[in-house]
């Protein structure tokens, strides 16, 4: 597991050395510019010097080592982003953290309301590359960027034109438009690159090639290359599904985090699972209120009681992190509101805000709208809620959960009948397990990392297996790193094994796409053909299901995920 964090400048002990190990993986990793170093150097020393703004990322891992950056430029007078580069040690398996940090720089450009990022990506033309060794790879990393919606800027010179900006060398001046769908006007891609090549290749007004890519823009709006490395899904595709029902929280009551705590858990995550279900027929339904006697039935009232009065005791945007944790007298609660944090909380990354309470009841809404829809005999409801819930145990919260959206969901459908929980997430469903670890009407079932390894570390055992009435109604199924497509699904045919012994009548499914390869909190390397093979095997069981959304924290992944394990849960039979 890994953080990002942006270093603002060189002047405390820890950004020195991150800075001096972002200068080593740069010099490791563009040695044909190697006099950059010292003017990256020099900006991070003097940032606020500029009339730009200098954005470096690094992703750090365990005891503070650098395994990637990205540095970036923002132009705030003109509202556009340039990523001059991102790197990852390439010492190192990389884990997927270039996607990570483009994801991050992305992210930073959309909260500063920027209307644009550019970024310059070697040609993929055989006729302009001079180091023809070089074609794969300039192939591999504009496929990269497709991936996330930037194409390279057509129909104007910049690519054919060598200047000092670009070292000599042919590139796509490549754009990302951030998801706002903001078109890009010549007015404003001529005054970025006025702007941009004055600041990197140190060209004013009458520098010949600059007029000459300047004169070369006619399009208005500019003119994006069309997808060249993303197969298109075929409209076909869509024939004999029925639309997919879903409720949504949507981007509302956002919970902010600190993100030195770690990566986090945010609102774009959401957008980016719906922007990959595009292609698949949805029927939207609106989220019912619910009273809170359902929250009550999973979760001790005390617990609810603390978290409710985060809107009384914190003002808008005041964090409550736990700093004290009852680990010998756990029975004993402090009598300041702000102390018992660490007794209602399991770690120290999970925050209290003033509106965690009221974001933490819209995902449960969510979740038992669309549980009320499959009790009244839909076969297939979707509840894309943030915050997620299954670390969220009956006493406690933590992992970002608050609330457990898949157990009160399923407690509300144990009333009609036999529920299995099912829960694919990257990290053991603690929450779940404590909830109905007595209970034999609920059996849940988990997937995930090995809890010697991975989060919460303190449960998930293979021989945890339940207790009194619900002895034998639990079964975990850890798995060490390196989990791939066909290890995934001969486990998970191993579960459904289980259930179908079980037979019950509704089925739950706690979805983490944080078991795909490059998530930045996983481990495992299942691919997108891996998510569509295990929605199909969902699928067959034929099972009344009821899907609630957990983690994954790769926006890409979350786009191809959602697509291709959805496309395969509703695939006909």
């Amino acid at each position: 597991m890994f953080r990002i964090r942006q270093i603002h400048d060189a002047s405390t002990h820890q950004n020195r050395l991150a800075v001096s190990a972002v200068l080593k993986i740069y010099q490791e990793a563009f040695d044909y510019y190697p006099e950059y170093a010292a003017k990256i150097a020099a900006m991070m020393k003097f940032p606020q010097e500029k009339d730009f703004e200098v954005v470096l990322l690094v992703a750090e891992g365990h005891k503070e080592r650098i395994l990637g950056f990205a540095l970036s430029f923002y132009f705030p007078r003109i509202r556009y982003g340039y990523l001059d580069y991102i790197a990852s040690n390439p010492n190192r398996n990389t884990r997927g953290y270039g996607s990570a940090l483009y994801e991050a720089t992305c992210e930073w450009f959309w909260h500063r309301k920027a209307n644009g990022l550019f970024l310059d990506v070697p040609t993929d033309d055989p006729v302009l590359l001079l180091e023809k060794n070089k074609l794969a790879g300039n192939r591999r990393r504009l496929a990269f960027y497709e991936r996330f919606g930037a194409r390279p800027i057509a129909n104007t010179a910049y690519e054919s034109t060598a200047h000092k900006a670009n070292a000599g060398a042919f590139t796509y001046l490549v754009f990302d438009d951030l998801e706002t769908g903001i078109p890009l006007a010549r007015k404003q891609l001529r005054a970025f690159l006025r702007r941009m090549l004055a600041v990197k290749g140190n060209m004013d007004a009458d520098d010949a090639k600059l007029k000459l890519v300047l004169d070369s823009i006619k399009d208005d709006p500019v003119m994006l290359r069309p997808p060249r490395y993303i197969k298109k899904k075929h409209e076909d595709e869509k024939a004999g599904r029925k639309p997919l029902e879903f409720v949504t929280t949507g981007d509302a009551l956002q919970i902010h985090h600190l993100k030195e705590k770690g990566y986090v858990e945010r609102p774009a995550r959401v957008h980016a699972i719906l922007k990959g279900l595009d292609s698949i027929p949805m029927k939207s339904l609106k989220p019912r209120h619910f009273a809170e006697r359902h929250i009550q039935a999973v979760h001790h009232p005390e617990l609810v009681k603390f978290l409710k009065l985060g809107q009384k005791n914190l003002g808008p945007g005041k964090l409550l992190y736990p700093n004290v944790f009852p680990v010998r007298h756990a029975d004993r609660v402090p009598q300041s509101w702000d102390n018992q944090a660490g007794y209602f909380c399991i770690d120290n990354f999970t925050p209290v805000t003033s509106n965690c309470y009221l974001a933490a009841r819209n995902a449960v809404d969510v979740a038992l709208t669309a549980a009320q829809r499959v009790a009244r005999g839909s076969r297939l409801c979707y509840a894309l809620c943030r915050p997620p819930g299954h670390h969220a145990e009956s006493r406690v919260f933590g992992g970002f959960c608050y609330f457990n959206n898949a157990s009160i969901a399923a407690h509300y459908l144990s009333r009609s009948g036999r529920v299995a929980l099912l829960d694919i997430d990257h990290h053991h469903g603690n929450g779940s397990q404590e909830i109905f670890y007595r209970r034999s009407d609920v059996y849940v079932l988990s997937i995930h990392g090995h809890p010697r390894l991975c989060y919460p570390y303190f449960s998930g055992y293979a021989e945890e297996r339940g207790e009194g009435e619900g002895k034998g109604y639990n079964r975990n199924f850890p798995l060490y790193p390196g989990v791939d497509d066909h290890n995934y699904a001969d486990t998970l045919d191993k579960a459904l094994g289980v259930i179908r012994a079980f037979r019950p009548d509704y089925l739950v499914l706690s979805l983490g796409f944080d078991i795909m390869q490059g998530d930045p909190t996983g481990t495992f390397d299942v691919t997108p053909r891996g998510m569509y093979r295990i929605g199909r095997m969902l699928g067959d069981t034929g099972l009344p299901t009821l899907v609630v959304q957990e983690g994954g924290y790769s926006l890409r992944n979350l786009r191809s995920g959602a697509l291709e394990f959805f496309r395969g849960l509703t695939h006909p039979a």
